[in-house]
C-alpha cells in the first residue's frame, strides 16, 4: 500500500472519529434541551449568587472609598463573578459518574465498545455544557446589568480569544475531575477528593475572590497552579483584556492539560488492566 493511500486512510479515520464524537455531543445537547428545567435551576442559582455578591462588593467599595480594588472596578468585579460562576455551573461534572461505573463494574462493559472511554465522557458532557452556558449567562448577565450596569471594558474583538481560554478551562477541569473519578480504582469513595477540589477552586481558583485580591505571596504560588486557570483566567480576560496575560494563560493551560491528560491516560490504563485481571 502506498504512502498516499495510508495517509488518505488515516485522514478518513480521523474524520470518522471526529464525526463520531461530534454526534455524541450533539445527541447529549438535544437531551439536555429536553430537560431544560435543570439548567433553569442553575440560572436561578446564579441570580441569587450575583445578587448577594453585588450587595457585598458594593458595600466593600463604599467602605474602602475606592473605585478600583486589585486592578478591577466594581462593574468589572461583578461581571468577573458572572463569567467565573458560568464556568463553575456549566462544567462537565464527570467524577461521580466514573466512580459509579467503576464501583458497579459497568466500566468493564464499555472497554470493548468502539470509542475511547475518556473522550466519550468528555464529548458527552460537552453537549450539556453548551445549553447550561446559554441559560446561566443569560440570567447572570441580566442581574449584573441591573445591579451595576453594562461591562463597558469588554471588547468584542477579544471574544474569540476569551472563548478559547474558556474552552481550555473546561478541558482542564475535565482532566482533574475525571482523574478524581478514576481514584475509585484505589479508594472506594472519592467524594472527599471532590470536596477538596471544590474548596481549592473557591480560594485558589478565584471563585470567591479574584486572584488579584489575594496577598502577593499567595498570588505567586496560585498563578503557577492549574486551579486559577479554570476560573480566574477566563473571567479576568473577559472583564480586563490583556494580550500578554492571554499568552501566559494559554501557555500554562496547554502545559497543564498536556501533563494531566497524560496522567489521566496512565491512570485509566492502570484501572483497565486491573479490571481485566480481576474480571471486573
Amino acid at each position: 500500500m502506498s504512502t498516499l493511500t495510508l495517509a488518505a486512510a488515516d485522514r478518513g479515520t480521523w474524520r470518522a472519529q471526529l464525526r463520531k464524537y461530534a454526534a455524541i455531543a450533539r445527541i447529549n445537547l438535544q437531551n439536555s434541551l429536553a430537560y431544560a428545567w435543570d439548567a433553569l435551576g442553575q440560572g436561578v442559582f446564579i441570580v441569587l449568587f450575583i445578587f448577594v455578591f453585588a450587595q457585598l462588593w458594593q458595600a466593600t467599595f463604599r467602605a474602602q472609598d475606592a473605585t478600583v480594588i486589585g486592578g478591577l472596578t466594581l462593574v468589572q468585579t461583578l461581571w468577573y463573578f458572572v463569567w467565573a460562576e458560568l464556568i463553575e455551573l456549566s462544567r462537565i461534572n464527570v467524577s461521580g459518574t466514573i466512580q459509579q461505573e467503576v464501583q458497579d463494574g459497568s466500566l468493564a462493559y464499555t472497554l470493548g465498545r468502539p470509542y475511547n472511554y475518556l473522550l466519550y465522557h468528555f464529548f458527552s458532557g460537552l453537549g450539556g455544557v453548551i445549553s447550561r452556558m446559554i441559560i446561566v449567562l443569560g440570567f447572570g448577565a441580566l442581574i449584573a446589568w441591573i445591579e451595576v450596569g453594562p461591562l463597558t471594558t469588554f471588547r468584542l474583538e477579544t471574544l474569540p480569544a476569551v472563548l478559547l481560554i474558556t474552552a481550555l478551562a473546561f478541558t482542564l477541569d475535565y482532566c482533574i475531575t475525571a482523574g478524581i473519578g478514576l481514584l475509585a480504582f484505589v479508594f472506594e469513595d472519592t467524594s472527599a477528593f471532590r470536596l477538596i477540589y471544590q474548596k481549592i477552586k473557591f480560594v485558589l481558583g478565584g471563585l470567591l475572590l479574584p486572584v488579584d485580591f489575594l496577598p502577593d505571596a499567595i498570588q505567586g504560588v496560585t498563578r503557577l497552579l492549574p486551579f486559577n486557570l479554570v476560573l480566574y483566567a477566563p473571567a479576568k480576560l473577559f472583564v480586563a483584556w490583556d494580550s500578554a496575560q492571554f499568552w501566559q494563560f494559554l501557555g500554562l493551560q496547554v502545559f497543564w492539560i498536556t501533563v494531566l491528560a497524560g496522567l489521566l491516560a496512565l491512570a485509566f490504563r492502570y484501572g483497565a488492566q486491573r479490571l481485566s485481571i480481576n474480571g471486573g
